[in-house]
């Protein structure tokens, strides 16, 4: 399963890019690629996960670690419908 998080940051600024420059994949995620944005979110991973429960817990983590708001989308490529 293909997710798209959104990131917002709430405080912690350069901690929290340096910890998104370094982000490791845990067990059951692949880390497609983190984007730095310019407008109403400042960072974006794209990834994959084995189920919602796996991407729910890296979700999870990376929002606490990071003091970003995350907003995780599930992605549908296209080429798939």
């Amino acid at each position: 399963m293909l997710f798209v998080m959104l990131l917002s940051p709430k405080g912690r600024g350069t901690e929290a890019v340096k910890y998104l420059k370094e982000l490791k994949a845990p067990p059951g995620i692949t880390i497609h690629d983190v984007y730095f944005t310019l407008g109403r979110y400042d960072g974006v991973i794209v990834f994959e996960a084995l189920d919602v429960k796996t991407a729910m817990s890296f979700a999870m983590e990376t929002g606490f670690d990071t003091d970003y708001t995350a907003e995780t989308l599930t992605a549908v490529p296209a080429k798939e419908l």
